[in-house]
């Protein structure tokens, strides 16, 4: 591990748990500027500022470039306000019609965090199944202000500011043998989501999450899809230690979420992912849901290395090409990308890593077909 890296996760690991950074790492030879750029790559400025505001004052970055960096975790927070505040009016829309989401990823599992408002967000992920899809994306749209392409998956809509996904698909794997057994693991909480399904407060309002060992599989299965996909940032393998290492759950449900991933086929990721969440992030041991050997370690450090260098959802890799404007030149070089991504790195889940590709070009064609054959009739 290089310095910069040693001083990145020394911080990185004191803005997640709390404790004192070594300061005997930083001296007036630092390169704050260049951890403040890895900071922002990996989508985690504010919880590094956490941690540098526990070093000493006089080993603290200069005050022009710690003020600005003060900016970037005021502009966090303020992100989250905006989206605990439309969570809580997007829950009271939706239940005063009778439907009861389930919030995903983002919001609820930022309640993990030492610092929950420190977590840089994205959007807002709704779980709603096939039966109350339409009538939310109903709801959302005469107020939404851009809708994107729909996926077979979700419909995205820009609402009061914040990015919705109104999800009839949860997740998906791309194995057909290990998708099947997720979609009847996600049934077996769905239909009485209100019952079975944790509740946390975001903001002000208290909301719906997945059940702690489905989570669990969920957060680890969707960062795995990413990187087969484009790339993933630390933010992801964040979201996955605070996870285990803060949401309550009991034995058993440590023990029901080691079971889904060796169900879905994920037993790899998650000792890979688990010697990458000890090693560099300081979770102990005991939090994994399944231990990791030398072997892992090893693939830890490739892994360590594709994300270190990718940045969050792999938008910094070197000579990274664009994506095309053209709708089809867009979909070909998002096929060629996945492709490429799953040859190379596809030892992490074996078996995704051959489907998925063939997955995304058959999801693809269903929805140009689903678009071509729902077109509303023309007017005279």
């Amino acid at each position: 591990m290089t310095t910069i890296q040693q001083q990145f996760f020394e911080l990185l690991k004191s803005g997640l748990w709390g404790g004192a950074p070594d300061a005997s790492l930083f001296g007036a030879d630092t390169d704050w500027k260049q951890l403040f750029q890895i900071a922002r790559r990996q989508a985690l400025p504010a919880i590094l500022l956490d941690g540098i505001r526990l070093l000493p004052e006089g080993q603290r970055p200069p005050k022009a470039l710690y003020l600005q960096w003060c900016a970037v975790a005021l502009h966090v927070e303020e992100q989250h306000e905006l989206l605990n505040r439309e969570i809580g009016n997007l829950y009271a829309l939706l239940r005063a019609q009778g439907v009861e989401p389930v919030l995903a990823k983002g919001q609820g599992v930022a309640q993990n965090y030492r610092l929950p408002h420190h977590r840089q967000c994205g959007d807002i992920d709704l779980y709603l199944g096939k039966r109350f899809y339409e009538q939310a994306n109903a709801l959302l749209r005469p107020e939404a202000t851009e809708e994107h392409e729909e996926t077979f998956r979700h419909t995205c809509v820009h609402w009061h500011g914040a990015i919705v996904e109104n999800h009839r698909v949860l997740i998906s794997l791309s194995r057909p043998l290990a998708d099947r057994r997720m979609q009847r693991a996600i049934a077996s909480w769905w239909e009485d989501n209100a019952a079975r399904c944790p509740k946390v407060k975001v903001g002000e309002t208290l909301v719906s999450v997945p059940p702690y060992p489905f989570n669990v599989a969920y957060v680890l299965t969707h960062a795995t899809m990413h990187f087969l996909n484009e790339g993933i940032g630390l933010r992801q393998v964040c979201d996955w230690a605070c996870l285990l290492s803060n949401a309550p759950h009991t034995k058993q449900d440590k023990q029901e979420a080691a079971q889904l991933i060796k169900d879905f086929g994920l037993q790899k990721s998650a000792r890979v992912f688990g010697a990458l969440l000890v090693n560099c992030l300081g979770c102990p041991r005991e939090v994994l849901p399944i231990p990791f050997d030398a072997k892992d370690e090893k693939k830890a450090e490739w892994l360590l290395h594709d994300i270190w260098s990718g940045g969050n959802f792999g938008r910094y890799y070197a000579g990274r090409a664009q994506r095309p404007k053209g709708y089809w030149s867009g979909k070909w070089y998002t096929l060629t990308r996945a492709v490429k991504r799953c040859v190379e790195l596809g030892s992490l889940a074996p078996g995704e890593a051959f489907w998925y590709p063939i997955m995304v070009a058959k999801n693809s064609f269903l929805m140009q077909w689903k678009r071509l054959t729902h077109r509303p009739a023309a007017t005279s």
